[in-house]
C-alpha cells in the first residue's frame, strides 16, 4: 500500500503525458485501491479536493475519470449524467426514478435514485459549512471539479414529504459572444446591457426556472472591466474564479449583513446572486441605496411580474435595468432574452 501511495503522489506531480513516462500506469486492481486511497486525501476545500483527485484520475484513464472522481465521495450515480452533454438538470428522490432535463425537454430515466447519493450530497453540504437544521430545510451550494460546475439544491422535510435533490450541471464557460451566436440574445440587446453597465445601472436578470439567468449574469460579469472590485455574495458559488478579475467571494446566506461588511472592502460592483427570500431583497435594497452597482437574478414570468416583486419588497425601479428571459418547450428548449426594461 505504501508503494502504491508513493506512485500515486508521483503521478500527481507528473506534468507530462503519463503514457510517455509510465508513471501513472496502474492495473485494474491497483486502480480500485487507488480510488480508495484518493478518498482519504483532502485539500483545503472539497472543491480543491475533487479537482486534485480528478487531475490524478484523468492521467490514469480519461474515460473513467469522472466516474472514479465522483466515486471517492459516494456520487458515482451522477457520473453518467455529467458525461452526457445533453443533460442539464438531474432530480433525485431516493427510491424513485431519476428525471433529467435535456436540451429538448424533460425525461424519465431507467435509473432509480439511491439514498446513498443523497446522503453523500448532505455530507458535502456539511463539509461546505451549510447549516442543516429543521429551521433550514431548504438550501443550496456549488460544487466544482475539472470543467464541471454543479449547483446542488436540497429540500428536506417538513417542506417536502421526502428528501430530494436537484443538480444543475454547467460544463463550460459561456460568454456574451456565445449567447449572441446561439440566438439567446441579439447584438442590439447586448449593446443595451453594456450601456446600462456603463451608466452604473443596477441589473436584475429575471425569468422562469432553467431559463439561463445565472448563465447570462456570469456573461455580464465578463463585460465589467476586470480591474473593478467585485464582491459575489452567493451561497451556491456560481461564478468562476478568474485570476484576471478583482474578485472577492463570500459564500453566505446572510446577504444583507455581508453587504454592510463589504463597505470596508472599497468595492465597485456587488453580485447578490438570486433574490429569493426577504433578506435577499433587503441586501439588494441596501446595496443600491449605498450607491453600489448591484446585479442579481430573480424568478419572474414577465417584466411586469418582476417590477411587482421588486416593488413589493420596497425596491423602486428607478436606475434598474430588467433583463427578462423566456423559456419555451418544443423540439428543443428555446431560451432567449424576451425583453429589456429600464425606467
Amino acid at each position: 500500500m505504501l508503494r502504491l501511495l508513493t506512485r500515486l503522489l508521483e503521478c500527481a506531480e507528473c506534468k507530462r503525458s503519463c503514457k510517455e513516462k509510465g508513471v501513472c500506469d496502474f492495473t485494474e486492481e491497483e486502480t480500485t485501491l487507488l480510488i480508495s486511497l484518493l478518498s482519504r486525501i483532502y485539500k483545503k476545500t472539497i472543491d480543491e479536493t475533487l479537482d486534485f483527485r480528478y487531475d490524478v484520475l484523468r492521467k490514469i484513464n480519461q474515460n473513467t475519470a469522472v466516474h472514479a472522481t465522483l466515486a471517492t465521495v459516494g456520487l458515482e450515480q451522477l457520473a453518467e449524467f455529467l458525461e452526457d452533454d445533453d443533460v442539464e438538470d438531474v432530480v433525485l428522490i431516493p427510491g424513485r426514478p431519476i428525471y433529467v432535463t435535456k436540451r429538448y425537454g424533460k425525461e424519465k430515466t431507467g435509473k432509480i435514485s439511491e439514498a446513498k447519493t443523497l446522503r453523500a450530497l448532505l455530507k458535502i453540504a456539511h463539509l461546505k459549512g451549510v447549516e442543516l437544521t429543521t429551521a433550514n430545510p431548504s438550501f443550496r451550494y456549488g460544487l466544482s471539479f475539472g470543467g464541471y460546475r454543479l449547483r446542488v439544491s436540497i429540500d428536506l422535510p417538513p417542506i417536502v414529504p421526502h428528501p430530494q435533490a436537484y443538480v444543475r450541471v454547467h460544463r463550460k464557460k459561456i460568454t456574451a459572444k456565445d449567447l449572441v451566436k446561439s440566438g439567446f440574445l441579439t447584438g442590439e440587446q447586448l449593446r443595451e446591457i453594456v450601456a446600462w453597465l456603463r451608466e452604473g445601472r443596477h441589473v436584475v436578470v429575471s425569468g422562469p426556472p432553467g431559463s439561463g439567468k445565472t448563465t447570462l449574469l456570469a456573461a455580464i460579469d465578463d463585460l465589467i472591466p476586470p480591474h473593478l472590485q467585485r464582491v459575489y455574495i452567493d451561497e451556491a458559488d456560481e461564478f468562476e474564479d478568474d485570476p484576471n478579475k478583482n474578485q472577492i467571494k463570500i459564500r453566505s446566506v446572510n446577504k444583507a449583513k455581508e453587504v454592510l461588511a463589504s463597505l470596508n472592502r472599497n468595492i465597485d460592483v456587488i453580485f447578490i446572486g438570486e433574490l429569493q427570500y426577504e433578506e435577499h431583497f433587503a441586501a439588494f435594497r441596501t446595496a443600491s441605496e449605498l450607491g453600489l452597482q448591484t446585479l442579481a437574478t430573480m424568478h419572474a414570468t414577465s417584466v411586469e411580474d418582476a417590477q411587482k416583486r421588486l416593488e413589493r419588497r420596497g425596491i423602486e425601479p428607478q436606475n434598474i435595468g430588467i433583463v427578462q428571459l423566456s423559456k419555451k418547450y418544443g423540439d428543443i428548449i428555446e431560451r432567449k432574452v424576451a425583453a429589456l426594461y429600464a425606467k
